[in-house]
């Protein structure tokens, strides 16, 4: 072999170990009840919310709305305890082996109450034995979604370890799955096993499974131990900067609340904070990013009642609202996905979540991105989760994405805009494009080229501008019930082209234009300093 066809094959060997995962470096997982080894190299990632699917049901004249979800998406939520996945895409995580799948009776529906999952997870025909083989290779297959064959029961080493299986599977390709238990004692002193916990290592590159399953059983198996009963329960990496605490409940349990800081519970580096209103997860590190959250604590309250004043809700909004700030754009994209990698924040109504990445040390274009994506947020809860019409949503969102909280802790200045320097500028093409706005869809917003799109949203921006601050300070009382007669008729009909037809109705729109452009022309002077907040 000569020197350089052995410097290449030397070379591969090390990229193919190098890309194998490993277990070195032992961590308290209190939340989770271990001191074990994750992945090494491995980024915690948090489980997405889950999707939930809005169903209107009619009784009479009277329609409600009822969010249900995936049964198997919440059972499996309550399974899983940490995900981690190292540079190779190499992907380990750790489940809590608690109950079987129920067998939901949907009727016609594929859909279900948390309710009704929260309540079959707690009845006793539910709970797996410990002892029964079938429960547990069940749980395998329902949790993988793969086909278990057999359990091999492994010889224990290690001071902790009280019980370990290794999981033989149908397809080579399937992950490398492990059972487990460790030593463990009751608050009285007595030693006992843990329940049983999974293990599941999902190969991304063509590392061969006898080589994982050899360094997982030398690096994980013995070195796993139940966590120091002094730390459990005290919140470990799950930190609470609503109280200065470690963990500590701040406000009243709620089910929105409770599965996003469950989403980060053994995630090492994720914290949360909290209001009344809200709960914010985050990973930054930094003391300066960690400064957004705290200003988010204070601003957000103020934000969400300016908006209540300029749109009361229909309803008192009992939901709390999640806000997930990631540091590093490429957890950023992972999580949200290819279809909106190329975003920087958005407001995900399927999963009940705003998702953001941190802008580093650009700290106002971050809280833009916030303040533009949590009004789209406040709309959905505030309008009963109804479609509202592109130009009325886009359009606060850019009216109000630079707003500051006012000294006096009540209301918010909204000051003009970037955009709207971009409207004065360019004010014969907004004054076109009112129209194509005015009945756009949502699809039509986005198409196009970047410079479409910037200026269908000025113009949106530079229309609710008009409509709510022009039109009061220039006693344009012909469009004084635009805004009003919109919001009542997307509540009653809950379609926003609709809503924006009965709005328009009465309205001449040659001279609604030619009022605009004379409004944008010669007319802002009292409009910069009215506030509708």
């Amino acid at each position: 072999m000569n020197f350089r066809l052995s410097f290449l094959v030397i070379s591969l060997v090390a990229i193919s170990l190098e890309a194998a995962p490993t277990f070195r470096v032992d961590r308290e997982y209190p939340n989770l009840g271990l001191k074990c080894r994750v992945i090494g190299g491995g980024d915690p990632e948090p489980l997405p919310q889950p999707k939930v699917y809005t169903y209107t049901f009619t009784q009479g004249a009277e329609a409600i709305r009822k969010d249900l979800f995936d049964g198997r998406e919440l059972w499996y939520g309550a399974q899983h305890a940490g995900q981690w996945c190292d540079e190779s895409g190499n992907t380990f995580i750790i489940a809590r082996v608690l109950q079987k799948l129920p067998a939901f009776n949907t009727g016609h529906m594929k859909h279900v109450p948390r309710e009704a999952v929260i309540k079959a997870l707690a009845e006793s025909a539910n709970q797996i034995d410990p002892e029964k083989n079938d429960d547990l290779l069940g749980w395998i297959k329902d949790f993988t979604d793969e086909a278990p064959q057999e359990l091999e029961p492994l010889k224990v080493s290690g001071m902790g370890l009280a019980q370990a299986l290794f999981v033989k599977m149908a397809s080579e390709k399937s992950p490398v799955v492990y059972l487990f238990r460790v030593k463990t004692r009751l608050p009285n002193g007595t030693a006992t096993k843990s329940g049983w916990y999974a293990a599941i290592l999902k190969i991304a590159d063509k590392t061969p499974a006898s080589k994982v399953r050899k360094d997982f059983e030398a690096n994980f198996l013995t070195a796993v131990t139940a966590a120091n009963r002094s730390t459990l329960f005290a919140g470990g990496s799950l930190q609470s900067k609503s109280t200065g605490g470690l963990g500590k409940p701040a406000f009243p349990p709620h089910p929105s609340r409770d599965a996003a800081k469950k989403s980060i519970e053994n995630s090492k580096g994720w914290w949360f904070a909290e209001t009344a209103e809200y709960v914010f997860l985050s990973d930054i590190r930094s003391s300066t990013g960690k400064r957004i959250v705290t200003d988010l604590q204070k601003e957000l309250p103020q934000f969400r009642a300016a908006c209540e004043k300029m749109i009361p809700p229909a309803e008192t909004i009992s939901e709390v609202s999640v806000v997930r700030i990631f540091e590093e754009r490429a957890d950023y994209q992972k999580y949200v996905g290819k279809e909106h990698e190329w975003s920087a924040g958005l407001w995900s109504p399927s999963q009940r979540e705003l998702v953001i990445c941190s802008q580093e040390k650009e700290l106002e274009i971050t809280m833009q991105i916030i303040r533009h994506e949590a009004f789209h947020q406040y709309l959905f809860y505030a309008s009963g989760m109804k479609a509202h019409a592109v130009w009325f949503n886009e359009g606060h969102a850019t009216f109000l994405e630079e707003s500051k909280p006012l000294r006096t802790g009540k209301g918010i200045d909204i000051p003009e805009s970037g955009r709207i320097k971009y409207v004065v500028e360019h004010l014969e093409l907004v004054a076109m494009n009112l129209d194509k706005v005015l009945g756009g869809s949502y699809q039509t917003f986005y198409s196009g080229s970047q410079e479409e799109r910037s200026l269908n949203y000025s113009t949106a921006c530079a229309l609710v501008y008009f409509l709510r601050k022009g039109v009061p300070t220039s006693k344009l009382t012909p469009y004084a019930k635009i805004l009003e007669t919109y919001q009542a008729a997307l509540l009653e009909t809950g379609d926003g082209a609709k809503a924006t037809q009965r709005a328009f109705q009465d309205i001449d729109r040659t001279k609604f234009k030619a009022d605009f452009i004379k409004f944008w022309k010669f007319g802002r002077g009292a409009a910069r300093k009215y506030n509708p907040s």
